[in-house]
């Protein structure tokens, strides 16, 4: 009976709630102290907060909009009038339901911090799972599962919200592997499930998993499938059953980005930017996976050598690194990234190809799971304890946690003011940002956050793509409050200008303000708003 309690309570613990509670504690160690501090937002490795301020954004547009039932979702309150503004940078619409859910019990900054461990939780349940249709132990699948919470990519970007989102990659492959094992209808709705949670979290990830997977998936591919006429219509009807559940899903966001993003594309000089070095995948490199994962990897290599899933991760994990390295890959004078941009709009629309490099890491937990399966399984209580050793020792030498917790300003009284004003004027943030980095977009995004429950949209704002014409609006808003600047702002219909208490002081703007006859109507610390037309 102590024998059959004890088995008992092995299998409770390894099942849905205590791996549920187990990868939950994890979350909480990794990200610690974020829990604790859920009034800040990590940054991670971001220089500057904007990047994090903007995803906030991003969630609290996504939840005003629920309740209308995403009516005007794409049309964001910034850079009016431009239309579609929201299809400028990641929607992340899985996200933002959840942050919608979240936001009412926790309050907007702690519902965010929340979503992040959350998602490092989901990150771990999905690699176990994976790790679980390789026929790993539940050992070695809780192990694989903390290896996927602590990596080293994931906490060097950990300020990027949609980054941190690599638990659908995980649930995707376990989901292809499980429809290899047994081709059915269901397991075959679960890819396409898979892949649509890929696009509602992060398009960058959808993409790039896309362009990888199509590389390493005839590895999967067995002969009886080519030459069997039964096997070879099931499998046929899996893909089409998968990539039918992915479109339907997946085509309201794609098509209504790609319609309002159409002929845009990065400059080559700045996907260039983006491109890894190969010098970064070495081990002094920012985008070494770190010596633990690797060596379990190729433990895992040696030791599944004979399997065929093993041959796919290591192709897909050799398919994300040259993917990461865009447009610096060159083969017999073609750059391979340039001939995909050309051709496939996904592509064109991607900055930072080195982001691949999560795939790559996603790829190598995979192959680890037969070195921690054997570590586990082995007689010696020492050689089992290795697992959990090695693991540990990993999450150490990733850095995580959550770099530096940023307060969010409180909100101006500028946007209180604006509050009491119904009549939904555009509004101008001055100055625009005078470079292009993000440190020079931080007064915009908390602008940005102001501004958002007013009612009153911004001529400017922050966002992957920008208008066409978002430099000449800055050259013609420069000289403030000149002639120039004011017939601009007329002509856009902006009715106010929040103007930094500084900058307005500066050069005689203040002056020059009162002799074109604007009236200041709140003045702060910080800012000035002023309105353009007489009240």
């Amino acid at each position: 009976d102590r024998g059959r309690g004890a088995a008992l309570r092995r299998r409770s613990w390894l099942g849905p709630l205590g791996r549920l509670v187990f990868h939950s504690a994890v979350a909480l160690v990794v990200t610690a102290p974020l829990a604790w501090h859920l009034d800040r937002l990590p940054s991670g490795g971001e220089p500057d907060p904007t990047v994090t301020r903007f995803n906030l954004w991003t969630l609290r547009w996504t939840a005003d909009r629920l309740p209308h039932g995403l009516s005007g979702w794409w049309d964001a309150p910034i850079f009016w009038p431009t239309h579609g503004t929201f299809a400028f940078s990641e929607p992340q619409p899985l996200t933002g339901l959840a942050f919608a859910w979240l936001r009412p019990l926790v309050g907007d900054v702690a519902a965010y911090s929340l979503l992040l461990i959350v998602a490092v939780t989901l990150n771990g349940l999905a690699a176990a799972a994976l790790a679980r249709r390789l026929g790993g132990r539940p050992m070695a699948a809780a192990c694989a599962g903390v290896l996927a919470q602590g990596l080293p990519f994931i906490f060097d970007q950990f300020g990027v919200l949609q980054l941190v989102m690599v638990w659908p990659v995980f649930a995707t492959l376990a989901a292809v592997l499980g429809w290899r094992e047994r081709p059915a209808a269901r397991q075959a709705a679960l890819v396409g499930l898979g892949l649509a949670a890929c696009a509602f979290t992060c398009g960058y990830y959808a993409a790039l998993f896309g362009l990888c997977f199509v590389v390493a998936a005839a590895v999967l591919v067995e002969r009886d499938w080519r030459v069997d006429p039964d096997e070879r219509a099931r499998r046929l009807g899996g893909l089409l059953i998968g990539v039918a559940v992915a479109g339907l899903l997946v085509a309201p966001l794609l098509l209504g980005q790609l319609d309002r993003l159409s002929g845009r594309r990065w400059l080559d000089t700045t996907v260039l930017a983006g491109s890894a070095r190969w010098s970064e995948w070495s081990p002094s490199g920012d985008l070494w996976p770190g010596v633990v994962l690797v060596g379990l990897a190729v433990a895992g290599v040696v030791l599944g050598r004979r399997r065929r899933t093993t041959w796919f991760f290591v192709v897909l994990a050799l398919a994300a690194a040259v993917a990461s390295t865009g447009r610096r890959l060159v083969v017999l004078g073609v750059q391979p990234w340039d001939l995909l941009a050309d051709h496939v709009g996904a592509i064109a629309r991607l900055r930072s190809p080195f982001r691949a490099a999560a795939l790559a890491q996603v790829a190598l937990v995979a192959l680890a799971v037969p070195a921690l399966d054997r570590l586990v399984a082995a007689r010696s209580r020492l050689v089992r304890l290795a697992a959990p050793a090695l693991v540990v020792a990993g999450l150490l030498l990733a850095g995580v946690g959550p770099g530096t917790l940023e307060p969010v300003p409180d909100r101006p009284a500028w946007a209180t003011w604006l509050d009491q004003r119904p009549d939904g004027e555009p509004v101008v943030w001055l100055p625009f940002a005078p470079g292009t980095s993000t440190q020079d977009f931080v007064p915009t995004v908390d602008a940005m956050l102001a501004a958002l429950d007013t009612g009153h949209p911004l001529v400017n704002g922050y966002s992957g793509f920008f208008p066409l014409d978002h430099a000449e609006r800055r050259e013609r808003l420069a000289g403030f409050p000149d002639p120039v600047s004011l017939d601009a702002l007329a002509s856009w219909g902006v009715g106010y200008a929040v103007v930094d208490r500084a900058w307005f002081a500066d050069g005689g703007r203040t002056a020059a303000a009162r002799r074109a006859g604007l009236t200041v109507l709140e003045e702060e610390e910080s800012a000035v708003l002023v309105a353009l037309r007489p009240e």
